[in-house]
């Protein structure tokens, strides 16, 4: 979890991520910097917006606040999409139980700025825009939640490896409405904005 501050420092001090970390794998470095880029710039970025509003925030403290920033956000897109799938009661206590579930707390309290926590927010979003585009009647509103959903997936895959299983969820989740014979053109169309934003 280190490694993200001390990227976003490397950013802040040289305007951008180095393309091989010699800190890591000594003596060749580590090249593989992509997985870790665009959280590093994320919290380097988030650093500036909160300094524009208060001089208070360093680096440091940005990275260390970022986790819980994150879960309660993510807790949003969780209550929507359970709310969108059942109703408001269920969604609430979903997301109780989401919120104190010790393995997702330790990945989202503060202090632990690791990838999942913010790949949480995409990753919930992912799968609530893609809920809203089968849900919805209107074609136009399904191409416009596919791409939603498509982007929020590039979002979450871009962050943290543990993004194909929104690719797994959504593909196993159409071939069974194929095979049963539910796959309407509104759904191709959902499914095909997803796909190939």
């Amino acid at each position: 979890a280190m490694a993200f501050l001390r990227y976003a420092q490397y950013i802040n001090e040289n305007g951008k991520l180095m393309g091989i970390d010699l800190l890591r794998y000594y003596p060749y470095g580590f090249t593989g910097l992509q997985e870790f880029s665009f959280l590093s710039y994320f919290i380097f970025y988030f650093y500036k917006f909160l300094n524009i509003f208060s001089n208070i925030f360093t680096l440091e403290l940005v990275d260390i606040l970022y986790p819980p920033i994150a879960f309660a956000v993510s807790l949003i897109f969780f209550f929507l999409l359970v709310k969108k799938l059942f109703d408001d009661n269920t969604a609430l206590l979903a997301t109780a139980f989401l919120a104190f579930v010790p393995s997702y707390l330790f990945r989202t309290l503060t202090g632990i700025s690791d990838k999942e926590s913010f790949a949480t927010i995409f990753l919930f979003a992912a799968f609530y825009f893609y809920v809203s585009s089968w849900i919805t009647k209107d074609n136009g509103k399904a191409i416009l939640f596919g791409i939603l959903s498509g982007v929020t997936t590039a979002l979450t895959n871009l962050i943290w490896g543990g993004g194909v299983f929104i690719f797994l969820a959504i593909g196993l989740f159409a071939v069974i409405e194929i095979l049963l014979n539910k796959f309407s053109k509104k759904e191709f169309y959902g499914y095909s904005s997803w796909i190939f934003s």
